[in-house]
């Protein structure tokens, strides 16, 4: 790459910079740490996501060997919902990127920001269950735990709506990330997070993840307010009750979604085995419902039906009648023409 200067630039300072083969041609994401950009390989001709590390984390050696471990921890994981990393790297100017899967299509939060009427209940239960199996693999074969469950990083594609799981700079292996700093999003933070404590194992997801369903079913979020207002309500407040928020919700995935929302992590889902079950059970029962209730047609009561049948016979007698007097009729002019 060209030395560029990008310490004193915005993130478009480096769209058309030509990285270890990547020309960089937009932003497609910035968060605290790095920013995201639509890179294409020039000798393949194939479009990727772009990861690099902020200008001034570049010299802090703490925050280098996080930014690698992200790109390794992303690495581990092959699962259909999870986007794919495929190569890292640190230029010699000290710029430090990874590569990633490039899927086309919307972000969770895209979605309820400017399309909402397509958060249907099944389009929530599909993504949710793609969502457990893919944290449910992440857990079970790595230990691997996610630390930032919300809409802005469940990205959908286009081709075939499909849910892939992005952004792990959070990420951490069971309790080797740290547990004195608050690394969630504040809207979406567990309890114990709030408090210092840091989360080690899925509990804390699993409370993200509610917060995050609460919010998309319901249409508002648990809890509102200042980062410091969201810190406190997540320790001290009981969410409205999901159901008292959106009364046609399913009552049994109401009541379902408000225990991931305990304070003590003891007290929620202990497995995103376990909720991949429940939600499919209950999307499966709501799938047998009537589709429309227009179409439902009641059986009549046993009085009307023996009336019905009762003038079914009546009807019957009248036919036979009128087809014989016919009959006779004919059978009469045949005759006198003979004669």
């Amino acid at each position: 790459m060209e030395n560029f200067d990008y310490i004193e630039n915005t993130p478009e300072y480096l769209l058309g910079a030509e990285i270890d083969g990547y020309r960089l041609e937009s932003v497609l994401g910035n968060g605290s740490y790095g920013v995201v950009y639509l890179a294409r390989h020039i000798m393949m001709d194939r479009l990727f996501a772009f990861k690099i590390l902020l200008a001034e984390f570049a010299a802090d050696e703490d925050a280098v060997r996080g930014f690698f471990r992200e790109c390794k921890t992303a690495a581990r994981l092959e699962h259909i919902n999870v986007v794919q990393a495929f190569k890292a790297g640190k230029t010699a100017d000290g710029l430090c990127y990874f590569v990633m899967e490039y899927v086309e299509g919307s972000t969770i939060e895209d979605i309820r920001i400017n399309t909402p009427e397509l958060l249907s209940l099944t389009f929530l239960l599909d993504i949710s269950i793609q969502l457990a199996d893919a944290l449910d693999y992440a857990w079970n074969s790595y230990k691997i735990i996610h630390r930032d469950i919300k809409p802005g990083n469940l990205l959908i594609k286009t081709s075939d709506r499909k849910l892939k799981l992005a952004d792990l700079g959070l990420a951490g292996v069971g309790s080797s990330g740290t547990s004195d700093e608050i690394v969630a999003t504040p809207l979406y933070m567990p309890p114990e997070v709030a408090m210092g404590a840091g989360s080690h194992d899925v509990t804390g997801d699993i409370y993200s993840f509610g917060v995050m369903f609460y919010e998309l079913s319901a249409g508002v979020p648990p809890f509102t307010g200042s980062i410091e207002d969201l810190q406190r309500a997540h320790i001290e407040k009981l969410p409205p009750p999901l159901l008292s928020v959106n009364p046609d919700l399913d009552p049994e995935l109401a009541r379902y979604i408000d225990s991931m929302l305990a304070k003590n992590p003891a007290e929620r889902p202990q497995s995103w085995a376990e909720i991949g079950r429940r939600l499919a059970a209950i999307r499966q029962r709501l799938d047998a419902r009537p589709s429309h209730p227009l179409m439902h047609i009641e059986e009549p009561e046993p009085e009307n039906r023996l009336l019905d049948e009762k003038s079914r016979r009546e009807t019957a007698s009248w036919y036979i009648v009128i087809v014989f007097t016919i009959v006779i009729i004919i059978g009469l002019i045949v005759l006198l023409i003979v004669m």
